[in-house]
């Protein structure tokens, strides 16, 4: 079993009302006024400039949403998008390829411990025959 997990118990009315109450706060911090500010800002802006409309709370909640996502797409590290097409090698890049990889074998064969190594086995074969 996790030790490191945690279960958390609402019991009765009591931790139903807590459990309402802790989604209604983070709702109303993360959302509701980021949103109550960005629709009086919107406001202000476009009573001063006259050339946008004026915006209720709902079009707030949409022009937040629009914000905050951006913000995430902005900061986020790495955005990747791929498409399904592939890109074939070239004859010379195949070549490449093969060749690095046949270096990196002959090159672990030869850190191996002589009695690992083929070359000792071929030895060892060898010596039984001539023997």
């Amino acid at each position: 079993m996790k030790k490191n997990l945690r279960v958390v118990q609402i019991n009765g009315f009591r931790g139903l009302f807590l459990a309402f109450f802790i989604v209604s706060c983070l709702i109303a911090g993360f959302i509701a006024f980021p949103s109550f500010i960005t629709m009086h800002v919107w406001n202000y802006l476009s009573m001063r400039t006259g050339s946008f409309p004026a915006i209720d709370f709902g079009a707030g909640v949409l022009l937040w949403g629009i914000i905050a996502f951006s913000i995430y797409l902005s900061t986020k590290k790495k955005f990747i998008i791929s498409t399904n097409s592939q890109q074939e090698l070239s004859d010379d890049e195949i070549r490449e390829v093969i060749s690095k990889f046949k270096s990196h074998t002959i090159n672990s064969q030869a850190l191996l411990p002589k009695e690992f190594s083929t070359e000792a086995k071929e030895e060892h074969k060898e010596d039984k025959v001539e023997q």
